[in-house]
């Protein structure tokens, strides 16, 4: 049965992202026909859910069988993501502060050193003594 079911997919009316999350809480959903507010933004008005499943590839293994059919297929999750944000947080008190101040010495903003061959490195200031 599971193998008619990926041959033979079900395709949803269109839907808001509300009606999605109503209907597939906490599941990953690969939508089509997405009718979004924005050229290049995520917000949609409505989209039609083509495959759905608690893990990536159950969703995607719906949906399979679609992908000659459609030129784009987003692919979604629906409930709350609790992983860690992937840009580092970086909060410097005065004493690290102090540390890596240099008094009256110019400092230098670049991926790499001055005495490396390059373009210049401008200097972004002086650090008041």
């Amino acid at each position: 049965m599971r193998a008619a079911q990926l041959l033979a997919p079900t395709i949803s009316e269109p839907l808001t992202w509300d009606e999605i999350c109503a209907r597939h809480p906490d599941e990953w959903v690969c939508l089509v026909e997405i009718d979004f507010t924005h050229p290049n933004g995520l917000e949609f008005r409505t989209a039609r859910v083509i495959g759905h499943g608690k893990t990536q590839s159950e969703s995607l293994d719906q949906a399979t069988t679609s992908f000659p059919q459609y030129d784009e297929i987003g692919h979604f999750y629906t409930g709350h993501i609790t992983e860690a944000p992937l840009r580092p947080v970086v909060i410097i008190d005065d004493e690290t502060r102090d540390a890596f101040r240099y008094h009256g010495e110019l400092i230098f903003v670049s991926a790499r050193s001055p005495t490396e061959p390059g373009p210049p490195v401008e200097p972004v200031g002086l650090v008041p003594s």
